[in-house]
């Protein structure tokens, strides 16, 4: 990986958000990358989420840039440490 990432994933506090937050902590516990959650209020985008123009809960966002949106597989979470 050329460098620590900051990864950001933007959630609504449901199953699903919940599910794919801990597929992207668990895929880059190893290499150091540091994962924040952006829990944002139900049918309703949070300010860091208009800014980024997240779109739909689930969205992971990788050094400023919408990686992923919606459900992840642990193949994609995988991706994350590259």
């Amino acid at each position: 990986m050329a460098g620590k990432r900051n990864i950001e994933v933007f959630t609504a506090g449901c199953s699903l958000c919940d599910d794919t937050l801990r597929l992207v902590k668990d895929a880059v516990a190893s290499c150091g990358c540091e994962v924040t959650e952006r829990r944002c209020p139900p049918q309703q985008m949070c300010e860091e989420g208009k800014a980024y123009g997240v779109r739909a809960m689930p969205t992971v966002v990788v050094n400023g840039a919408i990686m992923f949106e919606g459900r992840i597989t642990r193949e994609q979470a995988a991706l994350l440490t590259r």
